[in-house]
């Protein structure tokens, strides 16, 4: 559960581009997984069900992104992970209590290679035959890694098959390990689909050697360590992060999954309800039934179109035992599986580790799964088509898709579809989605494949569509064609190609290290492709350019081919008698649509379509560039670098920042300590601007948010261009005033950052972008009572807590009434304000340019004119009090007729950080780590109460939380209240009984992730930034709580619990109950008492009796 969960409009930023790990911004996934070399088997976003909307900024999206922390981002239909939250999906995300920007980081393509050369200061692009320069790559064996890389590489074959791929990291904070298996969905035995991922979970459930059913997660969690797994189409995935110390045990453990698993009978039917439970999860998920629409269209002799979910009507049959078992042992073989580590032993302690342990996985020799079919996986009568599909949500989406006859291991270097996809998705002025916005006809686009496999490809064009847009489908996709037209006749460029790897080149040289999860986790769904060992990392200079596939790919996007999906409540608005449509159901999701053959006039418009607009440009060349990588500080030796900073005693705190000017108009925090460590050349700069400004009314927040959506949508076309050259910038209200980051090279740093606060202080403010942002707005705000249930329980609870913000109907109303005008009048109010200036310049920039850098902010945004207001000690926000012996229940009624899941979220709080001790606060997140596993073992695993459940601690508006989840579609909100509470109470004891050894394990994992060192210099940078923002100016906080984390007893941690979360007379606690309109129908079993002050119906009249902790500085 992510720590920071912060209530009402907390934060509202609209990124330029938002910032990746070890990325400048997202240039890997922009370039690498686009232009580069593709990457088939790691899960796509149509696969994992992302929003396949276009982000301000972001051009082509990314295409891999695979969790490693915590609940991952939901996997949705083709690639199912065990455990799951999800946002629903929609053009545009709404921010309000509870909600929030995910934390979680994008993934980042493991390419780790640059090619030499100079080409206006860009390295040059390699081919075939290009050799690595010596110092811009680093040769291991086979294996290319950027010299900027610390670690070692080695792939090897086990006597069994077991291909593996070890990774040496000495100076590791952590470890992990993955193996990826040739088996997926598409194995699924005809009559049982959902095989393969129920097969996927109970492997989790218990092994000869360990056979308790949570042993696996147990130990990790009681070491630092998390484990997920997803099932693609053709591959399934497991993989693990655990505390460096216990590397050895978890590969134990995880190797006897491939070895000897138990599938106990009784876990088997729990398990069932489990995926029946999952399934149930997404039933009002627009992706799963679009998704789900587009399979059927499918060839049903092709896996392809088989649910791949199951639930209870697929699974639970007498021999459900015989087929898992027959299942695994004819898939699961050494020699289609490849098992990745990632250790801080060496290379021959890894390799030996891994010999010793996973010799045993059994190697049947069976072959890699193919999927032949007589006839095209699409059928004739499924192309050529429109499909109308009625959604959940108030949302107008337009999907164009073609399958087209490239095969992956054919193109995967020359990735036509990558330079494509980024052609097209462009937002740079004068490009095909400039202008469609400009006409209003739509809010964003993004070119991509949908759907790779060995034999499958597809290519789509996903579009989100105004109220305008969605009466002019015909005219938009005419437009498509004609910028593709466009693009084959004059687009196909290697210059621009040459750009687009040069700059993937300049990130890989510069390259920063990714988790060790994440990195195992790529790595063996990526060996799964079994590509050239020097493909390993995904090399940038190995690309190829062949402009004849470009033209090839384009050949085949033709309007006879394409199969075009149009998500909207319209066109089911008018009478089936005077349409004339015949609508389907789709039967696992229950989804209407209906199917018909584009009309003659549709295919006349679309085939002819040339681009006679002379507005209709191409990508041209990029200013924003880099060439100069000087650094401001001579880096440390490689080996060095990570036991910078580190004591005799193994604490771990680097070099604060220094305080370089403190005026009233500019608070300046510097440091460019941080090159020692992390020789690359970009330089971050925040700032937080405390206002006197204050949003005392809804219509003053409504107001803000569409200024700050107008301004992004501004920034997204403008500075496009910069977000590709690795810039990355957001403007965002924040806690009593506005947030500002801005992040790249340091050669541009000072041009790019004042050119967006220019665009930030003068803004068009368009009146034709502001009625279709406006509209967006409305949309999303009706959309939200149609998202999760868990996702309003947040939000409610964020309501109940927060002391400022408005709830969304509140905001939806204020907006309605809101015009350009009153828009144009409150941006002085707005930025004409007495503020105080704080600021932290970071990175590879000496503190004279960083005074310049920051003076910008000033400078800029108020005029240059010296406004400024003392700044206090402390003006940090505080959660409503409960009040201590206090607890209360808010009862919510879900708006979707059509949700069958209920969600109960509790929150207990423990006190906020000028009432907690150091001691105090370490015992929470050792509580919160010690919860974590039983909570989800108990009301998940065995309770089987819902498949959404988790349980662990937070800090929220400085006040520190225990929190508890639940949502299911078995029992009602205030069972699964009753069941959380009783857990809690039944916890005590484990408490009592754990063992000092458990205590000291739990103790030692909070150490280490206390003492964590940052991966990257944007790591860096986050960290020197909270203590500023929070105004506690302490950058070695983590030290302290270590000190008194190790004094902690089972005795503190005992009376701690009893006294916060069991006692009722001290206890501060609050539930929020989503209830499901299907919850009378439900036969709940004896529901367990919580002890309520009161139940509240409306969140407004708990608000009203509730107080703030207070402001006092800690």
């Amino acid at each position: 559960m992510d720590a920071e969960m912060d209530g009402t409009h907390s934060m509202r930023h609209r990124p330029l581009v938002a910032p990746r790990r070890g990325t400048p911004s997202f240039i890997l996934a922009v370039v690498l997984s686009t232009i580069g070399l593709a990457l088939m088997s790691l899960p796509s976003d149509a696969q994992m069900g992302a929003p396949i909307t276009s982000q301000a900024g972001t051009g082509a999206l990314a295409s891999f992104r695979t969790p490693i922390r915590g609940i991952p981002t939901q996997m949705r239909e083709g690639s199912l992970s065990r455990f799951r939250l999800s946002q629903p999906c929609g053009a545009r995300k709404l921010r309000v209590s509870g909600q929030k920007e995910s934390k979680m980081k994008g993934s980042k393509t493991a390419a780790k290679a640059v090619v030499a050369g100079a080409n206006g200061g860009v390295p040059g692009v390699g081919g075939v035959g290009t050799e690595p320069v010596t110092d811009t790559a680093t040769l291991q064996g086979q294996i290319i890694s950027s010299p900027n890389d610390p670690r070692e590489y080695r792939l090897t074959t086990l006597n069994n098959g077991l291909k593996v791929m070890l990774v040496s990291d000495e100076d590791a904070d952590n470890a992990a390990g993955a193996i990826g298996v040739n088996c997926g969905s598409w194995c699924d035995p005809k009559e049982v689909p959902g095989l393969a991922h129920f097969l996927e979970h109970m492997l989790f459930l218990g092994t000869k050697k360990f056979p308790s059913e949570n042993e696996f997660s147990s130990y990790l969690n009681q070491h630092g360590g998390h484990c997920n797994a997803f099932t693609a189409s053709e591959t399934t995935v497991f993989y693990f992060d655990v505390d460096n110390d216990y590397l050895k045990g978890s590969l134990d453990r995880f190797a006897q999954f491939f070895i000897n698993p138990l599938f106990n009978p009784s876990a088997t039917g729990r398990e069932i309800n489990a995926i029946d439970s999952e399934h149930k999860q997404y039933l009002q998920s627009d992706f799963n039934r679009m998704y789900e629409v587009y399979k059927s269209l499918g060839n049903r002799e092709h896996p392809f179109s088989q649910f791949a979910t199951g639930d209870k009507t697929t699974l639970l049959r007498d021999d459900i035992r015989d087929y898992l078992t027959n299942f695994y042992k004819k898939h699961y073989s050494a020699n289609q599986m490849r098992l990745c580590i990632v250790g801080k032993e060496s290379l021959d302690e890894l390799e030996s580790w891994a010999k010793e342990i996973f010799r045993e996985v059994p190697n049947t020799g069976v072959e890699k799964p193919k999927f032949p079919i007589s006839s095209p996986v699409w059928p004739q009568d499924s192309r050529g088509i429109q499909v109308e599909i009625l959604p959940i949500a108030d949302e107008h989406s337009l999907m164009l898709t073609w399958p087209v006859d490239m095969k992956f291991k054919d193109i995967y270097r020359e990735n036509p579809q990558g330079y494509l996809s980024y052609v097209l998705s462009s937002e740079a002025p004068g490009g095909l989605v400039s202008d469609l916005k400009e006409k209003e006809w739509i809010a964003g686009l993004a070119g991509r494949v949908f759907q790779q496999s060995e034999d499958i490809n597809v290519f789509s064009v996903a579009i989100d569509l105004t109220d305008k847009g969605i009466n002019k489908i015909d005219d938009v996709v005419k437009e498509v064609f004609e910028y593709l037209n466009l693009i084959k006749t004059k687009g196909i460029k290697k210059d621009l190609w040459s750009e687009l790897i040069g700059l993937a080149e300049v990130d890989f040289r510069f390259t920063e290290k990714d988790t060790p999860g994440h990195t195992a986790s790529s790595s063996a769904s990526r060996l799964l492709n079994d590509l050239p060992p020097e493909d390993t990392l995904l090399p940038p200079s190995r690309a190829l350019w062949n402009p004849e596939y470009i033209k090839n790919l384009i050949d085949e996007l033709t309007p006879e081919k394409m199969t075009m999906f149009v998500e909207s409540k319209r066109p089911f608005q008018e009478p089936k008698e005077v349409s004339g449509k015949v609508e389907e159901i789709e039967p696992w999701y229950g989804t209407q649509y209906t199917k018909a053959p584009f009309s003659t006039e549709q295919l006349n418009k679309w085939t002819h379509a040339k681009a006679t607009s002379s507005k209709l440009q191409l990508p041209s060349k990029n200013p924003f560039v880099p060439t100069d990588f000087t650094l401001v500080r001579d880096p440390l030796p490689l080996k060095e670098r990570q036991k910078y900073a580190s004591d005799e005693k193994g604490l771990w705190s680097p070099p604060s920042p220094r305080l370089t000017e403190n005026t009233t108009q500019l608070t300046l925090w510097h440091s460019s300590d941080a090159i020692k460590e992390f020789p690359v050349p970009r330089v971050q700069a925040y700032a937080v601007m405390r206002t006197e400004f204050s949003q005392k009314s809804a219509k003053n927040q409504a107001l803000t948010d569409i200024y700050l959506d107008m301004v992004g949508d501004y920034l997204a076309e403008k500075l496009y261009e910069a977000g590709i050259a690795g810039y990355s910038f957001s403007f965002g209200s924040s806690d009593n005033g506005f947030s500002v980051a801005m992040q790249g090279y340091s050669q541009g740093a000072n041009k790019f950052l004042e050119e967006a606060l220019q665009l930030v202080r003068n803004p068009p403010l368009s009146p034709l972008r502001f009625e279709s942002i406006k509209e967006e707005s409305l949309r999303a705000y009706d959309n939200f009572f149609k998202s999760q249930p868990y996702d309003q329980a947040q939000y409610i609870l964020g309501r109940v807590c927060n002391p400022d913000g408005f709830g969304v109907l509140e905001l939806q109303e204020a907006l309605k009434s809101i015009t350009l005008k009153d828009v144009k009048t409150f941006v002085p109010t707005l930025l004409d304000t007495k503020w105080s200036l704080e600021s932290l310049v970071h990175g590879n920039i000496e503190e004279k340019d960083a005074k310049d850098l920051a003076s910008l902010f000033r400078k800029v945004l108020q005029g240059g004119s010296a406004k400024a207001i003392p700044s206090t000690p402390d003006q940090q926000r505080y959660q409503l009090d409960l009040g201590e012996g206090k607890s209360y229940a808010v009862r919510g009624k879900l708006a979707n007729p059509l949700e069958k899941n209920s969600a109960t979220f509790v929150r207990f709080q423990l006190g906020d950080r000028r009432e907690l001790s150091t001691k105090d606060l370490a015992t929470c997140l050792v509580l919160g780590s010690m919860i974590q596993e039983p909570a989800y073992d108990e009301l998940r695993t065995k309770q089987q109460l819902g498949y959404i459940v988790s349980a662990g601690s937070g800090v929220t508006l400085n006040v520190f939380t225990l929190m508890f989840l639940v949502q299911g579609a078995e029992h009602s909100a205030e069972y699964y209240d009753g069941q959380i509470e009783q857990f809690a109470r039944t916890f005590e004891k484990k408490l009592q009984d754990m063992s000092d050894t458990e205590l000291e394990g739990f103790k030692s994992s909070i150490e280490s992730a206390l003492l964590k060192k940052d991966l990257t210099i944007s790591d860096r940078a986050i960290r020197f930034w909270d203590p500023i923002t929070k105004q506690l100016y302490k950058f070695d906080w983590s030290i302290d709580r270590v000190l008194a984390l190790r004094s902690l007893t089972k005795s503190d941690i005992l009376d701690f619990y009893r006294s916060k979360v069991l006692d009722p007379s001290t206890r501060r606690r609050v539930s929020v109950r989503m209830e499901s309109e299907f919850e009378k129908e439900r036969n709940n079993l004896e529901i367990a008492p919580v002890q309520v002050d009161q139940v509240f119906d409306d969140v407004v009249d708990l608000r009203s009796i509730l107080k703030p902790f207070g402001a006092t500085n800690v």
